[in-house]
C-alpha cells in the first residue's frame, strides 16, 4: 500500500478493497456536517478491520497504520480541530514514520499548516526550515549534476510559501486571503448585519 500508483505496479485484491474504502471514508469525512472526531472513528475502525483482515505481513500492518494516520492528518488540516488534536494526530505520524520523502514533505507541509492556523509559527517553523533546507540543498546538488529537479522544486514551492507565511506570522503580520482559529472565532462570534 506504500506507492503502488507511484511504482505502477496495479493494486488488487485487499490493497486495492483498502484504497477504495479509505477514499469513500475520507470524501465522507469531508463533509461540513461531519465532525473530525467522527471521521477519526471511522478511519480507526477501518484501519482495525484492514489490518486484521488484509495483512499478512509485518510490513502491511506498518503501511495500513501509516495510511491511516496522514488521512487523519489530511483531515486535521482541513476541518481544524483545537491544536492538541492536530499535534497528536502529528505525534502518532512521527512515530509509524514515513513511507518515503514525499509523504515526509506533504505530511510536514499539513500539519505546519495546522500551526499556521493556530497561530504558533515556531513549532511550524521548526519543522519546515529544516525541510526547506534539505530541499534546496538537494535542489543545488541536481543542477550541479544536470539531474532531474522536478522532485525538489515541486516540493519547495509549497514549503517556502507556507515557510513565508510562518515568519510574517511570526513579525504578527496578517497574511492576506488566510484565516486562523482567532479569525474564524471572531467572525462566528460577530453577529451578522443583515
Amino acid at each position: 500500500m506504500s506507492d503502488e500508483l507511484e511504482s505502477g505496479r496495479e493494486m488488487e485484491g485487499e490493497e486495492l478493497a483498502f484504497c477504495n474504502a479509505s477514499g469513500r471514508l475520507m470524501v465522507k469525512s469531508l463533509d461540513m456536517e461531519r465532525s473530525f472526531a467522527e471521521a477519526v472513528d471511522d478511519f480507526r475502525r477501518l484501519e482495525a478491520e484492514f489490518v486484521v483482515r488484509g495483512c499478512d505481513t509485518d510490513f502491511h500492518v506498518l503501511e495500513t497504520r501509516r495510511r491511516i494516520a496522514e488521512m487523519i492528518l489530511t483531515l486535521a488540516e482541513v476541518k481544524h480541530p483545537p491544536l492538541e488534536v492536530c499535534r497528536e494526530a502529528w505525534k502518532d505520524m512521527v512515530r509509524l514514520g514515513f513511507s518515503n520523502r514525499e509523504r515526509e514533505y506533504t505530511m510536514t507541509w499539513f500539519y505546519a499548516e495546522c500551526c499556521r492556523y493556530d497561530e504558533t509559527p515556531e513549532e511550524g517553523l521548526a519543522l519546515l526550515e529544516p525541510l526547506v533546507a534539505e530541499l534546496e540543498r538537494g535542489l543545488e546538488e541536481a543542477r550541479a549534476t544536470q539531474s532531474d529537479t522536478d522532485f525538489f522544486e515541486y516540493h519547495l514551492e509549497p514549503l517556502r510559501k507556507l515557510r513565508d507565511e510562518l515568519l510574517a506570522q511570526q513579525r504578527g503580520e496578517q497574511i492576506p486571503g488566510k484565516t486562523t482559529r482567532r479569525i474564524d472565532e471572531a467572525r462566528r462570534s460577530t453577529p451578522d448585519d443583515d
